[in-house]
């Protein structure tokens, strides 16, 4: 009989880490992440002798960041991915470890270890690792990138959610549960299960008109937005409604967007994603950063929950004049700088300055205009309850385990899951099942 064992994102936004193990004994990892804000920031601690591989479900760093770990002392697992998201994989935890203070016991000799052991597996197909391993890919509809996991060990067939999104996005398609085969076992995520989103379309409009009577105004848009997918959905948002005034992309997100043009069958729309993009003012200089704090335009910046990043540049510009906006399109973790704000209007951010970086102290009540509009690529509850249904499972007792969420979220899906008929469990960190 095989075995799970949870090493992450059990109750918890963070460190996403699945153990599986053969009845031979032999190991394969499904993600290998990081979490935030902990004293312990790896997955919890196990015996990885027999690791046979490792997959990851897409490039954000609660999800990969750990993954150079596996990669000390010369060990060579191989990792199963894509270019995409091996590509952002490695700048994202670069940047990590740049700008961390924690201590991570790996760096970037690690990190080019896992690249050389890297394997880009194409969605839909079925790849044998080992004699006790098979593994498939599905389109998550999370990211450009993201995938779904089906592993199969010991004639069990196991599905691996990753994030998903079902809901179309401007950059991807959605996950669509029917091209899963029948499976024993599913690892659901649960961010948003307590939530519904506000239907796509009319926040798009929204978002739009808002921008445009800002700008018409006189005054200038700061986007705060995830380097990843985030700040390119709304570059494409704005394109798609016909936001044709001064538009500027600075932060890491110029990468990402660079990057993303290397890879045109990630994209839902290669020609609709360069058109966007077109026509936007990469911010590549200091002169240039004064041109898009003076314009009547939008600037898209990270960080998204301003926790740092290049959105410091303006953000005191923009939070003193009250013909400005700042509008949020990613969700603000609560202590976050960003959340502050849209909770008491007041901006407080500290930075001591460190290898090179500026050093920052900003304590504002804001007077320009604030709002948040939720843009996710996470399934909602209703979301989430599609994919569950129109899973096919191979057996009456349908185990579902439900990860990536809060405590609520993922307890409370579960016990809506095990009402609906299913076998439903939120494990706990270090537990471990017989399948």
């Amino acid at each position: 009989m095989a075995k799970i064992t949870f090493l992450g994102s059990c109750r918890e936004v963070g460190r996403s880490a699945i153990l599986v193990e053969s009845k031979a004994g032999n190991q394969f990892l499904l993600d290998y992440g990081i979490r935030f804000g902990e004293e312990e920031r790896l997955p919890h601690k196990s015996d990885l002798t027999k690791l046979k591989g490792v997959a990851v479900t897409h490039c954000h760093v609660d999800h990969s960041g750990a993954l150079p770990f596996l990669y000390l002392h010369n060990k060579n697992p191989p990792l199963f991915t894509n270019g995409l998201t091996l590509d952002v994989s490695d700048k994202l935890i670069k940047d990590s470890l740049k700008i961390s203070k924690y201590p991570y016991p790996f760096g970037f000799k690690e990190i080019d270890n896992m690249k050389r052991n890297a394997y880009f597996l194409p969605k839909g197909t079925r790849r044998k690792v080992s004699k006790d391993f098979y593994i498939t890919f599905y389109d998550a509809g999370h990211v450009p990138g993201s995938v779904s996991i089906v592993l199969e060990v010991d004639g069990k067939k196991i599905l691996y959610s990753g994030d998903i999104n079902t809901k179309k996005t401007n950059l991807v398609d959605s996950a669509n549960p029917s091209e899963i085969p029948e499976i024993d076992v599913a690892i659901v995520e649960s961010t948003y299960a307590l939530r519904e989103h506000p239907p796509r379309e009319e926040l798009e409009k929204q978002f739009v008109n808002d921008v445009i009577e800002v700008t018409q105004n006189g005054g200038t848009v700061l986007v705060p937005a995830f380097a990843v997918a985030r700040s390119q959905e709304a570059i494409m948002i704005l394109n798609k409604h016909r936001y044709n005034d001064k538009l500027f992309l600075d932060g890491m997100g110029k990468l990402i967007s660079k990057i993303y043009f290397d890879y045109p069958e990630a994209l839902k729309n290669r020609h609709l994603y360069r058109k966007a993009l077109r026509n936007v003012d990469f911010v590549n200089r200091k002169r240039k950063r004064s041109v898009a704090r003076k314009s009547s335009g939008v600037i898209v910046s990270t960080s998204g929950m301003l926790k740092g990043g290049a959105a410091l540049e303006y953000i005191e510009t923009i939070l003193n004049d009250p013909y400005s906006a700042v509008f949020l399109v990613g969700y603000q973790v609560e202590g976050t700088p960003g959340r502050h704000l849209l909770d008491t209007n007041i901006f407080k951010f500290r930075e001591n300055n460190r290898d090179g970086h500026k050093n920052y102290e900003i304590n504002i009540k804001a007077k320009c205009e604030l709002d948040y509009y939720d843009f996710s690529s996470h399934a909602d509850i209703n979301g989430l309850h599609y994919y569950v249904d129109n899973l096919k499972f191979a057996n009456s007792s349908r185990e579902i385990f439900t990860v990536h969420g809060d405590n609520e979220a993922t307890t409370n899906f579960a016990s809506e899951l095990v009402k609906k008929g299913y076998n439903s469990v939120s494990p706990e960190t270090g537990e471990t099942y017989i399948i």
